[in-house]
């Protein structure tokens, strides 16, 4: 086969690894906010419980919309969770040109669903998972971590050769499948710009979530295996949920290190792994802001009255993602008691940066707008300013509800991580 016919083949095979969440358009987004304000308000009653006055209030109401989007969207979580690391490598002690250290984690966590324990995998025969960590060189102080999930595995995310490749590497992903997906979505799809990062005074610590596959089959059987011990098929965790179950076992073990500030990590993520970021948040107290850059549907973007991808489309396309129960709803999401603006509520007053391109309208940069804007409220009661840009490309990084729309389509590019690093210098530094 010719060098075209194979990059013809890898760029095909690139297109549909993203698809669920990157459909080219050649629509734009609108800059305004159109269409109906979420609902239900996120203040109003909710599962029998009266409105909200208070912030105390508002803390009782948590525990029932993180039950309802458990059993709408995105399945159940453990019951209980631990994590181990079983073990710490130093791999390079003046990675990036002397920036940085590089270190590789293995990470062991456990899943407790009734009295059922089970443990992650890593690779055939091996407990665990792998977490890369970049700190800044000779860093007087502890330093804020931006925790990420990525798309590419870490040896292809970390361009250094001491980072752990497993014998079957060429099946996990990368190689030039990994150049073809920068080309297609992005310099920054792969691999961030570490050496911005570090000088900027951030550590990075990479997870390449593969302990949940993101395949059909694979990972519906991993799902099952993770969640032994609970009952309801239409109910058990996707994903999405795992994923960011996930970043919480990760933080487990980087808030141990005196390195780090552990009341400084960053949740970031990109697509998929947006929705995951947000989710990690919403549930994990300890995430101190978010980065959720094009997360789309099941992500920040509302599930009614909605463009670009619908409930239907992104759960027949990813049956795996989410709980049973979500695909359910596909065509009959007004008769969902939750939405995803409440999804963002559960992070207030925490920051939180929603990432957007104005061709991506797949991924519905107006209704994560209108999420916004239906969590506002919830911000403003806890004393946050949170949104305060009236329009998508008003760029206010200071906000603690951040709206960041640039030209373009699906993917990570040179405009964004300047954007991503101004947000959390504002929330973070400041």
């Amino acid at each position: 086969m010719t060098n075209p016919h194979i990059r013809l083949l890898l760029l095909l095979a690139a297109l549909a690894l993203l698809s669920g969440c990157a459909k080219m358009t050649l629509a734009w987004a609108d800059l305004k906010p159109a269409g109906p304000a979420a609902t239900p308000p996120v203040l109003d009653a909710f599962a029998g419980d009266a409105a909200i006055n208070t912030p105390s209030d508002w803390e009782a109401r948590k525990p029932l919309i993180q039950e309802a989007l458990e059993a709408e969207v995105y399945g159940a979580f453990p019951d209980a969770s631990s994590t181990r690391v079983l073990d710490k490598r130093v791999l390079n002690e003046s990675a990036f040109g002397g920036r940085g250290v590089l270190e590789e984690w293995t990470l062991s966590a456990t899943a407790i669903f009734g009295d059922r324990a089970v443990v992650t995998k890593l690779f055939p025969g091996h407990d665990g998972f792998l977490l890369e960590l970049v700190l800044p060189a000779q860093a007087s102080e502890p330093v804020p971590i931006i925790l990420m999930e990525t798309f590419c595995p870490s040896w292809e995310v970390i361009p250094d050769p001491a980072v752990s490749r497993p014998a079957d590497a060429r099946e996990m992903g990368g190689g030039p499948l990994g150049g073809v997906m920068t080309y297609v979505f992005g310099r920054y799809i792969c691999t961030p710009p570490f050496e911005m990062i570090l000088e900027r005074g951030y550590g990075v610590a990479v997870l390449y979530p593969n302990a949940v596959p993101d395949q059909r089959s694979e990972g519906l059987a991993e799902l099952r295996r993770l969640s032994a011990g609970y009952e309801d098929d239409e109910t058990r965790w996707g994903a999405v949920a795992a994923w960011g179950w996930l970043f919480s076992r990760a933080i487990d073990a980087l808030e141990t290190d005196p390195r780090i500030d552990s009341e400084r990590i960053a949740t970031w993520g990109h697509s998929r792994y947006g929705k995951a970021a947000l989710v990690a948040a919403a549930w994990d107290s300890r995430v101190a802001a978010v980065v959720a850059h094009q997360s789309g549907t099941g992500g920040a973007s509302l599930n009614r009255d909605k463009k670009g991808e619908s409930v239907g489309d992104i759960t027949g396309g990813y049956p795996h993602w989410f709980a049973k129960s979500y695909a359910a709803a596909a065509g009959e999401e007004e008769e969902m008691s939750t939405d995803q603006h409440l999804l963002l509520a559960l992070i207030a007053p925490r920051p939180v940066l929603l990432g957007n391109a104005r061709r991506d309208v797949w991924s519905d940069p107006n209704g994560a707008f209108r999420a916004a804007m239906g969590a506002d409220p919830v911000y403003e009661l806890l004393g946050s300013d949170g949104l305060s840009q009236p329009r998508l490309d008003d760029w206010r990084p200071d906000s603690e509800i951040a709206f960041w729309l640039r030209p373009g389509t699906h993917g990570v590019v040179k405009e964004d991580w300047p954007a991503f690093l101004e947000f959390l210098d504002a929330q973070l530094k400041n």
